[in-house]
């Protein structure tokens, strides 16, 4: 632009020159186009309009509003998630929303929540975990909330009221992402100027240590009543505001770089077969040094506590054993009226009684003082199994719950069990618990691979170091079992017996893939007691899979067995072998008799003559 400009002004002056001709300033057609209209609204009225040159700068004021109303700032959009940046060059006609509020004093208390490699959301564990530590200290007579804290690279947090993450700030409230040089600081998913945005974690992507301050205007919060599992009873879990904002100031590198720290867990005879579980019911809360948990306990239960240490050092977490205990040498004397020490040779402790017991330990005075409430006992709960198994994403058990339902082995047992369930390699899986009765939605609790007491199990591991999901390593049919009581999963190859099957064909070709109960399409148990056996003529292409069901069942979806069962002695399994995809596909149109071995798992095609 610059170099055609230049030639037209040595064209003009040659003329000039040449011609003799007087310059003149442009006509008032020629000016048209050069300016843009700036209009300040505030909701449907217009504060005033601005006309500015093309290419420059709308100056910022600050408007004014009868009856008590604070200005908060000017935004870029009418639902007022993005703030209007006034360095933006303006080339065409703008408008730009003033954002004004009522003072309300927020007197809510906000917590850090999250995960990471710094000691502050290491122990956060998700919310599992809320200490005084980890909350926001609230100015005097401002609705500003700060906490200094540690963040490592990886990290990933939100401000919340509590550990169901009601009135959750996270990236979409975020005022800035980078450093004046561009460094990027904090990411997110989503677009920070959308409301969906406004629940995501927070990723830290430059470690250091900084101040979060989160702004809030109470008056001018709005629930997300669209939001999935929403419900006026839980709708503090969808709050969002207006014009909450998290501004932040990096103080320098991070000042705790190597951290250690010690944490104690209860273990015992049936809370958890004295196995060492390490999860957030069996964790004691750490608040500077005092550890206090409130758990339900048998009546003759013995138990104890052990130590767990934690180290993280160049962004490296490592666990080891600890070598502190606490037992009935530790216990208070006045705390001995619930507690009993055990007969032998140990210093176990014994439950008194059944109830709810609230342990507090001293870890400089290495004194344990108990309070026992006999009332107080655990709600009861559903339980459903969640994950991407089978051809499941997570979340769709919330439409099919019946079908994910874990069932209690006899009422009153805290033994919740799932049969036959298809565990595909590489899929994750976990357990969701809701209070009895009601309807499964996001609203829970998840039961992941830190309950599974399967260190000696190569079949499943966590699914990685900061994902506690169940991760499938060797794929097969598996029954699933939790204990309720000592927050265990245990999960066992299922053993299939020929005369309690019922196994359905079911596809494109065959029935549209609807759930057909007709014995058109149901497997026959050979002589053999060992095969199931079914003919079917099929046309090219036709895809199927079939459908395995305790026998008589003629409800719900069954295990699926797809191409992953094809077995090796077919002469036609050529024909039905996929390119891609989890269901057999046929190539060549024919009859052919289809063979299920119970015992190896596997289906076979065979040519009919």
């Amino acid at each position: 632009m610059k170099k055609s400009l230049l030639a037209l002004f040595a064209i003009g002056a040659a003329v000039t020159m040449s011609l003799g001709l007087v310059a003149c300033g442009p006509t008032e057609e020629e000016s048209e186009g050069n300016t843009h209209t700036v209009t300040f609204m505030d909701g449907d009225t217009v504060l005033k309009t601005e006309e500015v040159e093309d290419g420059a700068t709308v100056s910022e004021y600050t408007p004014t509003k009868e009856g008590g109303y604070e200005f908060v700032d000017w935004f870029a959009t009418p639902s007022k998630n993005h703030e209007y940046d006034f360095t933006t060059p303006i080339t065409d006609d703008v408008t730009i929303y003033a954002g004004f509020t009522l003072f309300k004093d927020d007197t809510r208390e906000f917590y850090v929540l999250g995960s990471g490699t710094s000691e502050l959301l290491f122990t956060s564990d998700w919310g599992a975990v809320i200490t005084d530590a980890h909350k926001l200290t609230k100015a005097d007579g401002k609705n500003e909330y700060s906490i200094t804290m540690d963040l490592k690279e990886g990290d990933q947090f939100q401000f919340a009221l509590d550990s169901e993450w009601s009135n959750k700030r996270g990236y979409g409230y975020l005022e800035t992402l980078t450093m004046p040089d561009g460094t990027e600081v904090f990411s997110g998913e989503g677009s920070p100027y959308d409301d969906s945005a406004k629940g995501s974690n927070i990723v830290c992507e430059y470690a250091g240590n900084y101040t979060l301050t989160l702004y809030t205007y109470p008056n001018d919060d709005y629930y997300n009543t669209s939001g999935t599992g929403y419900t006026e009873d839980r709708k503090e879990i969808y709050n969002l505001g207006t014009y909450d904002k998290i501004t932040w100031v990096r103080n320098g590198d991070v000042i705790n770089d190597s951290v250690t720290i010690t944490d104690f867990y209860i273990k015992g005879a049936s809370i958890t077969n004295w196995a060492d579980m390490y999860n957030s019911d069996t964790q004691m809360l750490n608040n500077g040094g005092t550890y206090t948990m409130s758990v339900y306990l048998k009546e003759g239960d013995q138990f104890m506590f052990t130590s767990r240490i934690t180290k993280i050092e160049d962004g490296e977490t490592t666990y080891s054993t600890g070598s502190d205990y606490i037992n009935f040498s530790n216990i208070a004397d006045e705390s001995q009226t619930y507690i009993s020490k055990n007969s032998g040779n140990s210093n176990d402790m014994i439950a008194n009684a059944s109830g709810t017991y609230t342990f507090t330990y001293d870890s400089d005075a290495k004194t344990l003082t108990v309070a026992f409430d006999a009332e107080t006992v655990p709600a009861t709960y559903d339980y459903y199994i969640d994950g991407t198994f089978d051809g499941n994403n997570y979340g769709d058990f919330i439409t099919s719950p019946d079908e994910f339902k874990m069932t209690e082995t006899a009422e009153g047992s805290g033994v919740y069990t799932i049969s036959q369930v298809t565990l595909t390699e590489g899929a994750e899986l976990l357990i969701r618990s809701y209070l009895e009765g009601e309807t499964a939605d996001w609203d829970h609790t998840h039961i992941d691979y830190q309950y599974a007491n399967m260190a000696a199990n190569p079949a499943f591991s966590a699914a990685s170091d900061t994902n506690n999901n169940i991760l499938v390593l060797t794929e097969g049919v598996y029954d699933i079992t939790f204990d309720s009581y000592s927050k265990m999963i245990t999960i066992t190859a299922y053993t299939e017996s020929a005369d309690t099957l019922d196994i359905y064909i079911k596809g494109s070709g065959v029935n549209g893939w609807n759930h057909n109960w007709s014995e058109d399409y149901l497997m026959a148990l050979a002589e053999d007691e060992e095969n199931y056996e079914i003919t079917i003529t099929f046309t090219a292409n036709d895809d199927f899979g079939f459908e395995l069901h305790p026998q008589g069942e003629t409800t719900g979806y069954g295990t699926y067995i797809g191409a992953s069962a094809m077995g090796t002695s077919g002469d036609a399994n050529a024909i039905f072998t996929p390119a891609s995809g989890t269901n057999f596909v046929c190539s060549v149109a024919g009859t052919y008799r289809i063979v299920y071995n119970i015992a190896a798992g596997t289906m076979d095609f065979y040519t009919v003559a």
